[in-house]
């Protein structure tokens, strides 16, 4: 049959390529970022590219996907009458206690419906290659059982101790967490942040592990001649425990009377919100303290803001430092803060604060050198674009192809 000359000829070389993560609805973090960003990529370059997902919220990303992406949800956006009569029973067996014979009728309850339908969504769609995107989806990508051959990814987002170590993340039983490590024997590869992220893995999955960095759009250098910087201070985050926007809060706390003339911006929605807003109403610091929730023009404030502050225990690759750094605005953050501690270099483009002794105190002391020294903050915010160049998004484009297709 010939083709007319309306109908559209399918590049030989593009590939069916399904991203797979638990939860998308409205979710701004990092990871689910990279992970759109990386879906619009390859889909402008040709590939045909699904996102599944497995939630009740039948509500569209926070992010937007490029036209030609597709988006399937595996599970009914409303619960049916009969599985809300049964959510009760289902919470009360979670509650089970963390026990052998116990634990596996909590885990299937948990994760087996994600699992079982991501498997018969596969098998359908038969694509190329599959990608897990966190602990959640990268055990049920591997658990799926396909008839066709299929490349199958894991991509990371968290430096490895606390994806499957840390009990306060994903499902915290053990039998949870010995599972997601046995698993990743059924990976083809593991994608990781940095260098120190691969070394982690044992012996037998060492030659399967890649590092493929988050891609950071560069600032064009007359776009940051041009900002201009003001008594502002920003975070960017979750807001939840771990980021740590209380202890943040203390720290600013010890600066509002000596520096009237700033502000802290804190960027984010989290479960821990309210908490935050009693908190600034406690010390007094309204105004000065802004909680700013999502926004869509973040890229704006890294612009005219004067320091970025990022007080987080832990991170992967966080997007606010290097985009930050890609801003030419230098970063204040803890010397043990995973991640974080690899991009920022102390005294050249940022601050790393120490961790022995009272952090919130320590904190306000390096925020308290920048704001009092416009010449050094200048000094480390331009050095941040380089730092980050090697990280530009075609090369790292050009880095998911080769992982996904390559040998």
């Amino acid at each position: 049959m010939s083709l007319s000359p309306s109908s559209p000829v399918l590049d030989p070389k593009a590939k069916r390529i399904a991203f797979v993560i638990e939860k998308l609805a409205q979710r701004s973090g990092g990871a689910e970022r990279v992970l759109i960003e990386t879906a619009n990529a390859l889909s402008r370059r040709g590939h045909h590219v699904e996102i599944i997902s497995h939630e009740y919220r039948g509500v569209p990303p926070f992010y937007a996907t490029a036209p030609g992406v597709i988006l399937s949800n595996l599970r009914m956006p409303q619960q049916t009458r009969w599985k809300q009569l049964l959510h009760p029973f289902r919470e009360a067996m979670h509650r089970l206690p963390d026990l052998p014979v116990f634990d596996r009728v909590v885990w299937l309850s948990r994760n087996g419906a994600f699992w079982r339908r991501l498997q018969l969504h596969l098998r359908a769609v038969r694509p190329d290659v599959v990608i897990g995107f966190m602990p959640p989806a990268i055990s049920a990508v591997a658990l799926a059982k396909t008839d066709h051959p299929m490349r199958r990814v894991a991509s990371m987002h968290n430096a490895p101790e606390q994806d499957f170590h840390n009990p306060a993340r994903w499902d915290p039983s053990r039998l949870d967490r010995r599972r997601r490590l046995a698993l990743m024997s059924k990976i083809d590869k593991i994608a990781v942040l940095l260098p120190e992220y691969r070394d982690w893995y044992p012996a037998n999955l060492q030659d399967r592990v890649l590092v493929l960095p988050n891609a950071v759009t560069p600032i064009a250098p007359e776009v940051l001649a041009a900002s201009r910087r003001g008594h502002t201070i920003i975070s960017v985050g979750r807001l939840a425990t771990v980021k740590r926007h209380g202890m943040l809060i203390d720290s600013w706390s010890q600066l509002a009377e000596r520096f009237p003339d700033w502000k802290l911006k804190i960027f984010g929605e989290g479960p821990i919100k309210a908490e935050l807003e009693a908190q600034i109403r406690a010390r007094g610091l309204e105004g000065k303290v802004i909680l700013m929730g999502h926004r869509s023009d973040i890229a704006q404030y890294y612009l005219t803001a004067s320091i970025l502050a990022h007080p987080a225990e832990f991170e992967g690759f966080p997007l606010a430092v290097t985009e930050a750094l890609a801003s030419g605005l230098p970063v204040v953050g803890f010397e043990d803060c995973s991640g974080l501690n690899r991009l920022v270099q102390d005294g050249v483009s940022g601050r790393l604060v120490s961790a022995e002794g009272d952090r919130a105190e320590n904190f306000a002391k390096a925020l308290g050198q920048l704001m009092t020294d416009a010449e050094l903050r200048l000094s480390l915010g331009a050095a941040g674009p380089s730092s980050v160049a090697a990280y530009a998004p075609d090369k790292v484009i050009d880095m998911w192809e080769e992982m996904l297709f390559g040998p």
